[in-house]
C-alpha cells in the first residue's frame, strides 16, 4: 500500500502545500492583510497625535478637548498618575476590516500620556446651529465628536433600554448597578442621527452640571471653566457619565469601563464616579 511511488506522491503534495501557503502570505502581505500588520495600521491610526485647544479659562464650541475623570478611587491606580481620560477602542472582531475610528468602536477610560485620535474630542453644538468660538455655559446641550471624522462626523451617544431591558448599543463588556445593567456608551454617524432614522439626535446631547447640587440653579448659565470638576449629563436618560471601577483588557491594555449611570451618596451629592473635568492640555505643559 505505501509502496515507494506513494511516499514519494505524498511527499510532493506535502512541497505544493507549503509552497502555496507561502505564495498565499506574500500576497496577503502585499496587500495589507495580515493581521500583525493591520494591527500596525490600527495603532498609527488611533495614536495619532492632536494639539488639543490652548489652555483658556472657559471652554468653547469647536474646542478640541479631552473628558478626564477627576480621581479614580481604584486600588494601584493614582489619576495623577496616569491621567486618564475617555477613549475609543476597537476589538479584535472590528480590526480585522476596519482599522480606524467606526461606529462599531467601544469607549472607555485609558491612560493619556499625550493627547490622541482615540482620547480626543470636539465640542459641537446640540442644536444644530453654528456656535463656533461661543463659550460653552452649564446647562447648556452640547456634542462630542470625534476628531478623525469631520466629513462624516462620529458622535458619542448612549440610550434608554427598550421595553425589553436591551439596549441598541452592543459591547463587548458591561457593569452593573445592584444586578441592573448600565446604560452603556457608543458612537454613531450623524447621517444615520434624526427623524426617521435610527438613532434619535437627542441621544447625541449632553450638558453640564455644577458639583455641589445648592449651586446648580446659580450657576446655569453662566460660562463653563476648564479643567475643573463638574457633572457631564445625558439629556435623554438624565444619568450622568460614570467611570466604572472595573479592569478589562483591550488591545492597547488594561483600561477601565465607562457607563451612563448616576451614583450618588447618602447627601443626594455625586460620588468620584460621577465628577469629570473637560481638560484643554493643562497637564501637558
Amino acid at each position: 500500500m505505501y509502496r515507494p511511488v506513494v511516499r514519494i506522491g505524498n511527499w510532493f503534495e506535502d512541497i505544493c502545500l507549503e509552497t502555496d501557503k507561502i505564495v498565499q502570505f506574500k500576497l496577503s502581505r502585499d496587500r495589507g492583510e495580515l493581521l500583525v500588520e493591520k494591527t500596525r495600521h490600527l495603532f498609527d491610526n488611533f495614536h495619532k497625535e492632536i494639539n488639543l485647544e490652548a489652555p483658556k479659562e472657559n471652554i468653547r464650541f469647536g474646542a478640541v478637548v479631552q473628558l478626564m475623570p477627576v480621581d479614580l478611587h481604584v486600588c494601584e491606580y493614582s489619576s495623577s498618575d496616569i491621567h486618564p481620560a475617555l477613549s475609543v477602542i476597537i476589538n479584535e472582531r472590528v480590526v480585522r476590516h476596519s482599522q480606524k475610528i467606526n461606529d462599531e468602536c467601544e469607549l472607555t477610560i485609558a491612560p493619556s500620556v499625550k493627547p490622541c485620535v482615540r482620547n480626543s474630542f470636539r465640542i459641537v453644538s446640540g442644536d444644530e446651529k453654528d456656535r463656533e468660538n461661543e463659550l460653552l455655559k452649564y446647562g447648556q446641550q452640547f456634542r462630542l465628536e470625534c476628531v478623525e471624522t469631520e466629513d462624516d462626523p462620529l458622535m458619542l451617544f448612549s440610550a434608554p433600554k427598550s421595553s425589553g431591558l436591551s439596549t441598541m448599543i452592543h459591547t463587548t463588556f458591561d457593569s452593573r448597578k445592584f444586578g441592573e445593567v448600565n446604560l452603556p456608551l457608543g458612537l454613531c454617524y450623524k447621517r444615520n442621527c434624526g427623524p426617521g432614522k435610527e438613532i434619535p439626535m437627542a441621544f447625541t446631547n449632553w450638558y453640564c452640571q455644577h458639583i455641589d447640587p445648592h449651586k446648580r440653579f446659580e450657576t446655569d448659565g453662566t460660562p463653563l471653566p476648564s479643567n475643573k470638576p463638574l457633572v457631564i449629563t445625558h439629556l435623554a436618560t438624565n444619568r450622568n457619565l460614570a467611570a466604572e471601577n472595573v479592569v478589562i483588557q483591550t488591545l492597547f491594555g488594561p483600561e477601565f469601563l465607562v457607563s451612563v449611570q448616576n451614583y450618588k451618596n447618602v447627601y443626594k451629592r455625586e460620588t468620584w464616579k460621577n465628577i469629570w473635568m473637560i481638560s484643554n492640555g493643562h497637564q501637558f505643559k
